[in-house]
């Protein structure tokens, strides 16, 4: 049977996330959206008290209530740009972006290798490309083409087709679609070999990807990594970089994202060492900020060896 996610779905993606993003929303839409996300918000904090037991951190009740109020205020602002996507235009770049690191980029450029900006399902890490755009660069993002099975609500799938469509209007470059069966798209490889910019999230657990992983050690915990795009980008001499799309000042009205580029990860040149690396920094990330995340709600995924520890929180 088809579905259709019910009309409380389609009033979230084409209602109430249009009329946020215009900054219409009243106390009492805010309310409602909230309310319609709190089995998220119940899975995030499942999630960020496994993560603190990893961690060996304690936290209070307020601590925990207060990084799930950040998670969801985050992944409304993620699910929003499929509309304020429309509106990034170049004149009003720094309404948008806050960029930190871009002389990284710059740097990496000069000899006209390829490469490849590592990220994480972190912030708002789809739109990253319409900013780079707006500062020179032609950067394609490695995206997963959305799933038209019966297993996709209708409106799930015709607003990730919308949230394609509207932000590639913004950037030349276009994505380049791949999808969990390890399929990509070959353009992919036109683009390291001429010396393109990839951005791509590779942070997934072993059940959503289980193709050409790794192990390394992520927040803590005996884990795995994608490898095919590392080491087909290390045949070709790729520089790679570490970098993340988050949503900052979110106690205001006035919050922006903040694009951190790091310095490039130097050193060995194995697809093992650059994703230990990534997974360092995104550790480190994840630590700081967790309510960027979005795998928090699925975090024991990442704990492969079984031997993450929770404590009484």
């Amino acid at each position: 049977m088809l579905a259709l996610g019910g009309p409380r779905l389609w009033r979230y993606y084409f209602l109430d996330l249009p009329i946020w993003t215009c900054g219409l929303a009243g106390p009492r839409l805010t309310k409602s959206i909230l309310h319609f996300l709190e089995p998220d918000g119940l899975a995030v904090r499942s999630g960020y008290e496994r993560l603190c037991g990893y961690l060996h951190r304690r936290v209070s009740p307020s601590q925990i209530d207060d990084v799930v109020r950040k998670a969801l205020f985050v992944k409304i602002v993620k699910e929003s740009d499929a509309y304020s996507s429309l509106r990034m235009s170049k004149k009003r770049f720094d309404r948008y972006f806050q960029v930190k690191g871009i002389d990284h980029l710059r740097a990496a450029r000069k000899d006209n290798r390829p490469v490849v900006l590592l990220t994480g399902h972190y912030g708002s890490f789809f739109i990253p490309a319409i900013a780079f755009s707006h500062m020179g660069f032609d950067v394609y993002p490695i995206a997963r083409k959305v799933d038209n099975s019966a297993a996709t609500p209708l409106s799930t799938r015709i607003y990730l087709t919308l949230n394609y469509k509207f932000s590639e209007r913004q950037f030349p470059a276009g994505y380049i679609y791949t999808d969990f069966a390890g399929w990509i798209d070959r353009k992919v490889v036109s683009v390291l070999n001429t010396g393109g910019i990839l951005w791509t999230a590779i942070d997934f657990p072993e059940r959503l990807y289980p193709h050409k992983r790794l192990p390394v050690k992520l927040l803590g915990l005996s884990s795995s990594l994608p490898s095919g795009m590392v080491r087909s980008a290390l045949k070709r001499g790729a520089v790679f970089l570490t970098a993340w799309n988050s949503v900052e000042s979110m106690d205001g009205l006035n919050w922006y994202r903040s694009l951190t580029i790091d310095e490039p990860i130097a050193g060995k040149p194995t697809a093992d060492f650059v994703l230990q690396t990534y997974a360092d920094r995104l550790t480190e990330r994840i630590s700081s900020q967790p309510w960027q995340w979005m795998g928090l709600p699925i975090i024991s995924q990442y704990d492969e060896g079984g031997t993450g520890k929770t404590e009484h929180i």
